[in-house]
Parts: structure tokens; sequence; C-alpha cells
């Protein structure tokens, strides 16, 4: 795969939960890459996801044993679409259980991922209590977890013998951006992945927190930077673009507010 930074389409569609499968997916042309999921791969986040659904949330609550050919299936299905044809597909996921014996169908599920998708992407981003009381999603960017996050990269890299890029996706000011940078270079998080989709999450605002991505985009310079919220005009795209490579979009997809990412995009070709 060429460098993703070359990619001249720098407007990605987030992942939704419950929302963001092919059928989603392939209404769109307007995104370089597309992100599917989240999905869970063991049995204790199919089980969270499970109680996140009786609160009447959306989630992807597939079978671990039917897993394997629907995530194909559904790749194929975004592929194939003449709108969404030319996007990559970065595929979130989540797990927390290591110990094989007891979750036989993670590593086909996960190789399926790896084999069908341009991009696997790690949940670090989820707030539902139901996954973040098993030390998943936000929690694992934290002191206390981020050992943990390792350990799950690792097995990732092990089983990704194709070499796909391998992002995570953050949430912002869950913790300072000087403890997420610390606990970051602490555990040589970098040694690990290829980029980091991150959730510029203000809480008491209804714009991003540019200066927690400035800050991320200053310290790793190496990786590659998706940057998230409240990206609802090109106008807002080129702010967030200062310090990032890609940015995603939702609640405007959501809203059918997506002229401008036509003219946006046009505008980076010519």
């Amino acid at each position: 795969m060429k460098n993703l930074k070359d990619l001249e389409n720098k407007i990605v569609l987030a992942p939704m939960a419950g929302i963001t499968d092919a059928e989603f997916c392939k209404k769109f042309s307007n995104f370089g890459i597309v992100c599917i999921g989240a999905y869970n791969l063991d049995s204790e986040t199919l089980k969270a996801s499970f109680e996140i659904e009786k609160r009447g949330r959306k989630e992807f609550n597939i079978p671990l044993d039917e897993f394997s050919k629907y995530i194909e299936n559904e790749i194929k299905e975004i592929k194939k679409s003449s709108n969404s044809e030319n996007s990559l597909v970065s595929t979130n996921i989540r797990f927390k259980d290591l110990e094989l014996g007891s979750n036989l169908h993670l590593v086909d599920n996960l190789k399926s991922v790896i084999e069908n998708s341009d991009i696997i992407e790690f949940n670090c981003h989820c707030r539902q209590p139901e996954i973040t009381k098993l030390g998943l999603g936000q929690e694992l960017i934290t002191k206390k977890e981020i050992k943990k996050l390792i350990k799950i990269l690792e097995f990732i890299q092990k089983i990704n013998v194709k070499k796909i890029p391998l992002f995570i996706k953050i949430r912002a000011n869950y913790i300072s951006s000087k403890e997420l940078i610390d606990n970051f270079n602490e555990s040589k998080i970098v040694d690990y992945i290829d980029g980091i989709h991150i959730d510029c999450f203000n809480p008491g605002h209804n714009y991003p927190d540019l200066e927690y991505l400035k800050e991320l985009r200053q310290k790793f310079p190496e990786l590659i930077i998706i940057g998230n919220n409240s990206v609802k005009s090109e106008a807002d795209a080129k702010k967030m673009l200062e310090y990032c490579d890609f940015v995603s979009v939702a609640r405007c997809v959501l809203a059918n507010n997506m002229e401008w990412i036509e003219k946006f995009n046009n505008k980076i070709k010519n």
C-alpha cells in the first residue's frame, strides 16, 4: 500500500456504533477512508455490547462464530460498490481476552479483519460503562491500563503478517494531554502503531480541542493522525488539518451536511 499520507482525499468517515457497516458506507463517494465498526472479537466485549444494546444504543453484535465470514462479506460489499470502491477500509475492533483457550474465535476473526481490511483501528475511545469496567475503551490510555493496551497491540502485531497499518482511536480530555503523552512515551507506543485517530472532545464546548491535537502532533510527528470532532464545514476541516493528516466526520453525515466535502476534495485535487 502506498503511504497513507499520500492520499489526496483527506476526509474520513468515522466509525459509528451500529451504523457504519457496508450498507451505510457504500452510499458515499466522498471519503478517502471509511471506518466500519466497532466490532467485538471476544466474548467479554460481545456480552458488554449486548448490555449496551439493552439500553437502546445501537451496536454491532455479530456472533463470534459468524464474524469471519461477516467481515469478509462486508468489506467486499464496500469495495465492489461504485461509490466506495476507491475508499480504503479501516475496521475498528475491540477485545480483551488474550487467553486463546477461552476464546477460540479470536485469532480467526482477527485474521479475517487483517486479510480484508486496509487498516486496523483498535478502539481506545468507547466511554460506555459496560466497556470501561472491563478496563477497555478510553481506560486503555490511562497509566493503570496502558500496559494492557501494549499487550493487545503486541498480540495484533504477531497476527498482522500483512503489516497493514495499525491505528488506535482515542478520546481527548479523558486524561490531560501531558498524562497521555507521558503514558505513550513510557510505554513506547510508537513502536506498535502507525497512527492515531483522535476525537478532539472538548468538555463544555461545541468545538474541538485543537490545542490537545496540536500537542499530540508535535510530540509524535512520525505517526499518521486523523482528527475528529465537530467538523461541519470546509473551514472546520482546514483548521483541524493544520495539526493532522486527515479529518473524520460523523454527525454531519447523519445530518446530510455533505456538500462541502465534495467541494473541499475538489479544491485539494486541483
